[in-house]
């Protein structure tokens, strides 16, 4: 990683250099969840509380073969997805439509806190399988993209799977480009990812170096699913949710040994698990909806979310007794520049008034403030440990984002300018 490069997260998204998972069987409760929905930001300070109930997680579960939750669509509008690489560093990607029914994976990069970024002429990819429509008319292809660092990213393009190290210039076989290793490497950084936010090819927990090269765990993986979330906490733990599409059977597993071996426990039957955050060895947070009756969808659940605190890796967890209230909206957790606890939701998404919000957490998460909010038509949000944004415009008679309000602690706010 360079110097601007943040330790834990190779940017939120790495894609994986991995086997190309049958996707037939990922539309169903994750596309209801979570369509397109973005975020506000919310600060939590965590803080230990005695007496409450502690909740057992167990189990290693897992199912032969793989389906998994549909990943969301990359964001529509002309100003892409913003991918924080650095305190002033950062990617921003998206997909347009090209001739012939074909796409264009864009890249543009900056490294002055967004004063300056460069064109995407160069640093695409342009789509070359399932190029035009079936016959109802709808394209064929979906490529999906994920960025590693400042100068790497991975293109899924129908069943190939592209590595670029040199900011989208050329491209090369992913998979004979990454290296299979038992254990990831020390100098290697584990990719952040958060369900909702464009975790895109990934498939499996990838790491990536300085020099962009990719790494991939040869070990039995903690479950056959796809990951949901995968969280490395400052001190090298990695932190990461399963999910199938069927929320009875999710995993949230720890490796300490930066992916060597796996601990894994399966939530209480029924979990709507919506985000997670590691902030080491021995502490995490998960922050889970209430589980919905049989045969309905979370998003039909109303009641209040819970919040689990685990101060012993994972053994048990405790219910924080949060009165935040369970939501249609994606709902991001990281841990802050300063170590506290940030959770980003998105807020109001009527096309007319489409607000973020920033809230803090009290009492170890039980009470709820809000710190921010952020009416500038976008209402997206992004977030990556250490740091978390939210989208806006100031000519809010055009659409798309021309610049996102970051912060690491939820009180001091820089503007980081997109470019149009």
């Amino acid at each position: 990683m360079s110097k601007r490069e943040f330790t834990g997260f190779d940017v939120d998204t790495v894609a994986d250099a991995v086997r190309q998972p049958p996707l037939d069987d990922m539309r169903t409760v994750a596309r209801a969840r979570r369509r397109r929905r973005t975020s506000g930001v919310a600060l939590v300070l965590v803080v230990a509380v005695a007496g409450v109930a502690m909740l057992p997680l167990f189990g290693n579960a897992g199912r032969e073969g793989w389906t998994g939750p549909d990943q969301p669509p990359v964001r529509p509008d002309r100003s892409g997805q913003l991918f924080l690489t650095g305190p002033d560093s950062a990617v921003l990607a998206g997909v347009r439509d090209a001739d012939e029914g074909c796409f264009t994976v864009w890249f543009r990069n900056t490294d002055d806190g967004g004063r300056s970024w460069t064109d995407d002429e160069m640093t695409r990819y342009r789509t070359t399988s399932q190029c035009g429509p079936d016959e109802q008319g709808n394209p064929l292809g979906n490529p999906e993209f994920s960025v590693l660092s400042q100068r790497s990213y991975l293109v899924r393009d129908g069943d190939q799977l592209l590595l670029s190290t040199d900011y989208g210039r050329t491209w090369r076989d992913a998979e004979q480009a990454v290296v299979t290793v038992p254990a990831f490497p020390a100098r290697a950084q584990p990719v952040f990812c958060q369900w909702g936010q464009g975790c895109g090819a990934l498939r499996e927990p990838l790491a990536v170096s300085s020099t962009g090269t990719v790494y991939r765990l040869g070990g039995k993986p903690p479950s056959p699913y796809p990951p949901a979330i995968i969280y490395p906490s400052a001190d090298g733990t990695i932190w990461a949710t399963y999910w199938p599409g069927d929320i009875g059977v999710m995993v949230v597993a720890r490796s300490v040994d930066r992916g060597a071996t796996w601990t894994t426990w399966q939530p209480p039957e029924r979990a709507d698990v919506i985000a997670l955050a590691g902030v080491s060895a021995r502490e995490a947070y998960l922050l889970i909806g209430p589980p919905p009756p049989a045969g309905a969808q979370p998003t039909e659940v109303e009641g209040t979310a819970q919040l689990l605190r685990t101060t012993d890796g994972g053994r048990t967890w405790a219910d924080m007794g949060t009165d935040l209230p369970n939501s249609l909206e994606n709902r991001f957790l990281v841990v802050g520049s300063d170590g506290s606890l940030l959770l980003v939701e998105t807020g109001n998404t009527e096309p007319s008034r489409n607000t973020s919000k920033a809230m803090i957490g009290l009492d170890a998460g039980r009470h709820f403030k809000t710190v921010r909010e952020y009416d500038r038509r976008d209402g997206g949000v992004g977030a990556a440990p250490g740091y978390a944004w939210l989208y806006g415009r100031d000519d809010l008679a055009v659409g798309g984002a021309d610049h996102v309000q970051l912060t690491g602690d939820g009180t001091a706010w820089t503007r980081f300018p997109l470019p149009d």
